[in-house]
């Protein structure tokens, strides 16, 4: 049976259409995929069905019954809940309260009491095998368990459906893997659930329907077994760009030497790296996370230098012991926290892009010459073509891809020899992420930069890399150079033959 329904959904802002005759529906003990580029109407669906966005005219049933007066407070009367990628705590309250401050709005509390909630927060902590004190500071607890901490929240309210919003995000594997272990649990307990991500491997996982959006349409509803990840692909953008394979023209194995990695390491991170980087050669490197794949991409930007090893930039021995020294022997960064590490949120586009090269915007009186930096904005954001009307308007009011390529922008402009990408994609949708790894092809085609990219999404690997290095516990495992061997079955199962080891080792410990 259906837990909630939506038919014929319209919704306009300013005259633009977020939602066109859109029909949705949600079954009890269903996890349901939500996928769609950003602008596909995802997020206003979802506000809709939470309560908190009025469509302009729609038919909304809740366990069979019409709804006619539709607002947040009745979304949770109803029992739904959203698990925000922000996750909307207040970080200075503890645990206990977090979780208990839905269910005194919900009941039009005036009188806050702690004691006759402590006994049901504890069983739903307990059911959600999270070692968290009731009175712990949710502001100093890690990601992970704030997470917790909002799904309790949900449940404490009696959670008949839960919306979770990119919600792996900020997760390693294993919290991946915990979270998903509740979500089939809340699942077997006949909760809807609703679970939004651009990580297509995640909804194939854990899915079992999908719903496409784009441009406002609902493209297609269709059980899981039913799709591919190339399929979801086709429905989201029309054509699955993102892992057209871009690296078939090979490496010339005669090109310069750019960057040579002599046994590098670094204590408890990573040891004995060797490897050499050619000319507009795209080397990728994957592992199981823990591998050591980041640890090595802040040592060779300087950001946590490396203990023991040499380091060469077109075959001179170079130190890089910080940032300054890497951007000095032009080595580039884009890090996979693109919020906190890659953009200064509340800055304009314009200045984001130029603030790695002030320097190179001197004008002859020492000063910032603002016309040259204007000029350099303005060609970055048609060349990576930022969808955006003002390079004036600050980074956070664009999408995560478009935020994505302002970073980008702000490090080709330095016109790098080697640009180190770690987890270029995350948080980017399918279609961003097609334009981001066609820009980069053709940069290196280009400028003839060379590339290394950093991923544990195995097709961005093989459709872009000439070779691949494999990491295990900080170490090279293979090293991947021959077409057949830079397969994606042959990347997983040398991963998945890494995982094995390690519950076997697990289990004899």
């Amino acid at each position: 049976m259906d837990f909630i329904k939506i038919e014929n959904a319209f919704k306009t802002f300013d005259g633009v259409h977020a939602l066109t005759d859109v029909s949705f529906s949600v079954k009890a003990g269903e996890i349901h995929g939500l996928v769609g580029e950003n602008g596909s109407g995802k997020s206003t669906l979802m506000k809709i069905i939470a309560g908190s966005l009025q469509p302009d005219s729609a038919k909304i049933m809740i366990q069979n019954q019409a709804v006619t007066s539709y607002d947040p407070l009745a979304g949770m009367t109803h029992g739904i809940s959203v698990i925000y990628q922000d996750l909307s705590l207040f970080p200075n309250l503890n645990v206990l309260e977090n979780i208990c401050l839905c269910t005194q709005i919900i009941k039009r509390k005036q009188f806050y009491s702690n004691k006759k909630y402590i006994a049901k927060v504890k069983n739903i902590l307990t059911t959600l095998d999270a070692d968290i004190g009731l009175y712990d500071l949710v502001e100093e607890l890690p990601i992970a368990k704030q997470q917790l901490i909002a799904i309790a929240r949900a449940l404490n309210n009696d959670a008949k459906l839960l919306i979770f919003d990119e919600p792996t995000t900020a997760l390693t594997r294993e919290e991946i893997n915990k979270l998903f272990s509740i979500i089939n649990k809340l699942k077997e307990q006949n909760t809807a659930i609703i679970f939004i991500s651009h990580k297509l491997d995640e909804i194939m996982e854990i899915c079992d329907r999908v719903s496409v959006l784009r441009d406002g349409h609902l493209i297609a509803t269709k059980n899981i077994e039913e799709l591919s990840i190339p399929q979801i692909e086709q429905l989201m953008v029309g054509q699955s760009l993102v892992y057209t394979k871009n690296s078939d023209a090979g490496l010339d194995k005669n090109a310069d030497i750019v960057l040579e990695v002599k046994n590098l390491g670094k204590k408890n991170n990573f040891k004995d790296i060797s490897f050499k980087l050619r000319k507009k050669e795209i080397l990728g490197i994957t592992g199981l996370l823990g591998s050591g794949r980041t640890e090595l991409a802040s040592a060779l930007f300087g950001i946590a230098p490396s203990d023991c090893g040499e380091i060469f930039i077109d075959n001179k021995a170079v130190r890089i012991k910080n940032v300054r020294q890497a951007v000095k022997n032009g080595i580039a960064y884009v890090p996979e926290d693109r919020l906190t590490q890659g953009l200064i949120m509340n800055y304009s586009q314009r200045e984001n892009i130029s603030v790695a090269m002030l320097n190179n915007f001197k004008a002859a009186n020492g000063l910032v010459d603002e016309q040259k930096i204007t000029e350099t904005a303005e060609k970055w954001v048609a060349t990576l073509k930022v969808k955006t009307d003002s390079i004036y308007k600050t980074v956070k009011t664009l999408s995560g891809g478009n935020q994505q390529k302002i970073v980008l922008g702000k490090w080709l402009e330095m016109q790098p020899k080697v640009l180190i990408l770690d987890g270029p994609t995350v948080g980017v949708d399918i279609g961003a992420k097609a334009g981001l790894f066609k820009t980069i092809n053709e940069m290196v085609e280009k400028t003839g930069m060379s590339v290394i990219l950093i991923s544990d999404e195995i097709r961005e690997i093989t459709a872009n890399c000439h070779t691949v290095l494999v990491l295990q516990n900080g170490r090279i495992k293979h090293i991947l150079e021959k077409p057949e061997e830079i397969d994606d079955g042959y990347i997983h199962e040398l991963l998945e033959n890494q995982k094995q080891t390690i519950r076997k080792v697990v289990k004899d410990e």
